[in-house]
This record gives structure tokens, C-alpha cells and sequence, in this order.
């Protein structure tokens, strides 16, 4: 059985491994001032608002591409 520290670094290494995917897979996108996927003005110089458009948004591009 798995504690709680074993649980957190699997997380952690899931994480990672998305963050990878992500920054390998959406490099080209530019930060416009407003997320890429549904518009939400931001303020600092992020392309998505969280990461559900940042899916979203890989899964539609990628779709496009295919």
C-alpha cells in the first residue's frame, strides 16, 4: 500500500510530465493578452486562463493539423 508521500511523488512526476508535453506541444502559441481559447482577458503574459482551455486548445489545434 502506497503512503502519502509515495502518492504526492506520483503526482508530482505526472505533473512534469505534462508540463514536458505541454511546452513541447504548444511552443509556437503567443502570449496575446487574452487566452488563446476563449478569449478571457489577462493580465500577465500567459496564453490560456487555466488549464482546461490550454487543453482545449491543444486538442482543437492538433485536431486542425491532422
Amino acid at each position: 500500500m502506497s503512503d502519502d508521500a509515495d502518492k504526492t511523488q506520483d503526482r508530482l512526476e505526472k505533473e512534469e510530465l505534462l508540463r514536458k508535453r505541454y511546452q513541447k506541444t504548444i511552443r509556437y502559441a503567443e502570449s496575446t493578452g487574452h487566452c488563446l481559447n476563449c478569449g478571457e482577458a489577462l493580465s500577465d503574459d500567459r496564453r490560456w486562463c487555466d488549464i482546461d482551455c490550454a487543453k482545449d486548445w491543444e486538442y482543437l489545434n492538433n485536431r486542425r493539423n491532422t
